[in-house]
């Protein structure tokens, strides 16, 4: 089990987790997680309860992660108390994470002017691009596409004002509805009106741009 980051070398996760195989929309989710602490002592294991308190508990949701689901992460926090039944050199407890949303690891696409991907998982998710601007150029726009009855539509679309030069590192960031150049802020400058920023959504999508993008985000099931 990673948590944050972090994994605890004086931490066994035992069989008998659970998580939830589905859930409905705004629905909390939980995963209970059984564990075994390994330790030397008395105060050895008030140590280690001290030190699982600064890693578990926090105000925001930390990625979770599973070894036997080496595709998923989990985004969660632990909101209730661990009881321990302890033993000379161990301990056993339950960790409950409340999650509210499951998704994959990082995916990657690059859009080289105009590409066609399927995108799994159960909802729309968000999306990142990397525009690394090899010549100089005059404007930038990205399209996302998905397939009507008869014809493709656009589902997305983001156009900037902007006159890039060569080596200019263009970012743009859904979730913040955040536009960079090298590192600045420049949203309220350059994203003009006939931008629209849409969640990507699954199934098939048809990308185009007018540079080489490189185009990140996560499948997410809940």
């Amino acid at each position: 089990m990673i948590f944050n980051g972090i994994q605890k070398d004086y931490i066994t996760v035992l069989r008998g987790r659970t998580r939830p195989a589905w859930t409905s929309k705004g629905e909390l989710k939980f995963v209970k997680v059984p564990v075994l602490i390994k330790h030397d002592g008395f105060t050895d294991l008030q140590r280690k309860k001290e030190d699982m308190a600064g890693w578990l508990i926090h105000e925001e949701y930390k990625k979770l992660e599973f070894h036997d689901e080496p595709n998923r992460l989990y985004l969660a926090k632990v909101e209730s108390e661990m009881r321990l039944e302890e033993y000379s050199y161990w301990a056993e407890g339950e960790i409950e994470f409340i999650c509210k949303e499951k998704y994959s690891k990082e995916k990657y696409l690059l859009v080289n002017l105009t590409s066609t991907n399927i995108i799994g998982g159960y909802r729309s998710t968000n999306w990142k691009t990397k525009t690394t601007f090899a010549t100089n150029q005059s404007g930038y726009e990205i399209i996302f596409k998905s397939p009507g009855k008869t014809e493709l539509h656009d589902i997305g679309k983001i156009k900037l004002n902007y006159n890039f030069i060569a080596g200019d590192v263009l970012q743009i960031d859904y979730s913040k509805r955040k536009v960079t150049v090298n590192g600045s802020d420049i949203t309220n400058a350059v994203v003009i009106l006939q931008s629209n920023f849409m969640k990507l959504p699954i199934g098939q999508v048809e990308f185009s741009a007018n540079h080489n993008t490189e185009f990140y985000y996560n499948e997410r099931f809940y």
